[in-house]
């Protein structure tokens, strides 16, 4: 009895938190005491001393968190997934054409650059006119920064 309550009660409500915290955490942060949590539930049931049963509960979250750091994480790397690297930086240093007026003012414009129409502002922040050649320097967001081909 943990404070008039079977301690089993206890232990099934911090299992329920840890979960829980997980599953919003979603960063392996608390799924080594749910583990633990489980592990005294069982034992609560074999025995009623509390003592046990918290040596049990941390004895089994330290070997659980060790497991993944020493074994599982090595092996498998992280669970997150990799930043997928994407072709727009290919657009870096090629040239194109201007399709539509750029007007850094007004925040329009695009670009033909290897075939994909691209928002653009000048580098300067100049207006660059339909058909001029373009260079580009380098990507903001979803704009492309040109400048003017001489």
């Amino acid at each position: 009895m943990i404070f008039g309550i079977p301690s089993w009660i206890v232990w099934l409500v911090l299992l329920i938190v840890f979960l829980v915290v997980e599953a919003l955490t979603l960063g392996l942060t608390t799924i080594w005491f749910a583990g633990g949590a489980l592990a005294a539930i069982v034992v609560s049931f074999l025995t009623g001393n509390v003592y046990v049963q918290a040596a049990v509960m941390i004895v089994v979250s330290v070997l659980l968190l060790l497991l993944y750091i020493f074994l599982i994480k090595p092996k498998f790397g992280t669970l997150s997934p990799k930043a997928e690297p994407t072709n727009a930086d290919r657009a870096i240093g090629r040239e194109g054409i201007v399709i539509e007026d750029i007007h850094p003012d007004e925040g329009v414009g695009q670009v033909k650059v290897g075939g994909q129409i691209w928002s653009a502002v000048s580098e300067d922040f100049s207006i660059i006119e339909k058909g001029q050649r373009i260079l580009v320097k380098e990507i903001r967001g979803v704009k492309l920064i040109v400048s003017k081909v001489s």
